[in-house]
């Protein structure tokens, strides 16, 4: 396993946006960062959040950034904090809750998938 984070252009609906990212650990998605659109001229507009699959996400899990540089200091410093708390099983099964989303979404399914 890898403690690197990664950072991949989010896809919703078969669609990217400039600056929107999902953060990714060891192929399992954790959090996003990502511009917000309409704020008020010197309001932080960059989105950021980490959330492990089965676990609730804590408020502090998530904020906003001045920019994308301070957005993912924050990213990391709360894995570094959740990271360390995970379990063998935990792992396991959010592999498995990725996967069987991945496959469940009309956009993520292989062409040659059947409903």
């Amino acid at each position: 396993m890898t403690e690197l984070l990664l950072l991949r252009r989010t896809v919703i609906g078969g669609e990217t946006a400039e600056g929107d990212y999902v953060v990714i650990w060891d192929e399992i998605r954790i959090g996003r960062i990502h511009q917000q659109t309409g704020l008020p001229a010197g309001r932080s507009s960059v989105a950021w959040g980490v959330a492990f699959p089965g676990r609730p996400q804590l408020p502090s899990h998530r904020g906003l950034a001045k920019d994308q540089a301070e957005a993912k200091q924050m990213v990391k410093l709360i894995w570094s904090a959740i990271r360390p708390t995970l379990t063998d099983d935990e792992i396991r099964e959010a592999r498995e809750r990725q996967e069987y989303n991945d496959h469940g979404r009309p956009w993520n399914r292989p062409k040659h998938w059947r409903d």
